[in-house]
């Protein structure tokens, strides 16, 4: 069958172009080529590692129900609506202490750190959190509420946590006093010192106001996370905090420092703290048009191909899967680099390495399989040659 939850992808897209038309008539400059790029690899990396992480969340869960539960709930109409209001509340004390726990606010901060707040943000989230969050959900199956039930209500939770990310909408007053709002999820998002640790509802502003975190929008929002980030790659988004934790481990005395900080709030300093993290190195190398549209390519064929290939990941073999998967991420990986105007004189030799070692990969691979789509995957990596060898020869 195929997986039919990567089909909603285009209609978020959809929605998230929508709105940089908006934006771009406006130009107010909510949008940025590259930003938008970083916001999509990284949902990709994070969509691919779900097939992973919902997986062992759904084995879990079912674990826990036949195991431990201590009540049975009938599988009727109120159970999903209870199973909504009970991962919302979890949602809530995870979020919180995701942003209170240092190895938590690793797998978090992913979310936190662009610069700009718009709906692509809503597809910046690290397959991190995802793992982070089992041990909170495994506590609802105890209750009685079915796995199944509890896998459906998460998913429909992210969608309606995709749509709370845009400046467009207008204060909602009235509607602020039960749900989050587009204009309270604004102020999460803030680096602001009023708005730091506020608004950590996903789907109910009640959970706020009952545990004294809630705050409206009172000035203008500054957007990302304090400090000397930038961003410089999907992975190293990822991976950033995780990056920090480690190198100050490594530096700080006594032992039991090095467990407290993994469990401190991202504040708490250790002693011997690591040196700031480097900083994004800008090159002095110009990003021609020509290499430009050659991004712009490049990351339509891979958005397409990535949602192609979660839609239709049970046709496919493991291998094949894990080589389209890492062939689409790398390739949008790279066009990040290019619509961020950061990119060093190799990059075009090092990309033609790339392709041509991908196009073996996927050749090699067509000689065991006869699945037909690899076929139009070795055509558009040929042709991704072809424009790269032109590029050189310009």
């Amino acid at each position: 069958m195929l997986n039919s939850y990567p089909l909603v992808i285009p209609v978020f897209l959809l929605i998230v172009f929508i709105e940089w038309y908006i934006s771009n008539k406006k130009q107010d400059n909510k949008y940025t080529a590259g930003n938008f790029t970083m916001n999509l690899t990284i949902g990709a990396i994070d969509q691919i590692g779900s097939l992973f992480y919902f997986t062992l969340m759904y084995f879990v869960l079912k674990y826990v129900y036949l195991h431990y539960r201590i009540i049975e709930m009938k599988d009727s109409w109120y159970q999903w609506v209870l199973a909504y209001v009970a991962v919302d509340f979890l949602s809530y004390w995870y979020h919180r202490l995701s942003h209170r726990v240092n190895i938590l606010w690793a797998g978090h901060i992913t979310h936190h750190s662009s610069e700009l707040f718009n709906f692509s943000n809503g597809f910046r989230t690290s397959p991190f959190q995802g793992i982070n969050r089992i041990i909170f959900w495994a506590f609802l199956p105890v209750f009685g509420f079915s796995p199944v039930v509890l896998v459906f209500t998460f998913k429909l939770s992210g969608l309606y946590d995709f749509l709370v990310h845009t400046e467009y909408a207008p204060k909602l007053e009235f509607i602020e006093k039960i749900f989050i709002t587009p204009s309270l999820h604004s102020v999460h998002h803030g680096k602001n010192d009023i708005y730091i640790d506020k608004n950590y509802g996903s789907t109910f502003s009640i959970w706020d106001r009952l545990f004294g975190t809630f705050q409206k929008k009172t000035e203008t929002v500054k957007y990302g996370i304090k400090g000397g980030y930038i961003d410089k790659s999907a992975f190293w988004a990822i991976g950033y905090y995780y990056h920090y934790l480690w190198k100050t481990i490594i530096v700080t005395t006594p032992w039991h420092h090095k467990i407290k900080l993994l469990f401190m709030p991202p504040e708490w300093k250790p002693a011997a703290e690591n040196a700031a993290a480097p900083r994004l190195q800008k090159n002095k190398v110009p990003v021609s048009l020509y290499l430009k549209r050659y991004a712009v390519f490049q990351l339509s064929c891979c958005i397409a191909g990535i949602i192609a290939l979660l839609a239709c990941k049970n046709f496919v073999s493991n291998w094949e899967f894990t080589l389209c998967a890492f062939i689409g991420v790398m390739i949008m990986s790279n066009v990040i680099f290019i619509f961020n105007e950061n990119i060093n004189v190799s990059f075009v030799k090092d990309e033609l390495i790339r392709l041509t070692l991908a196009a073996v990969l996927v050749f090699t691979t067509m000689l065991a399989c006869s699945h037909f789509y690899l076929v139009y995957v070795l055509i558009f990596l040929l042709s991704a040659l072809i424009t790269i060898v032109i590029k050189r020869t310009i």
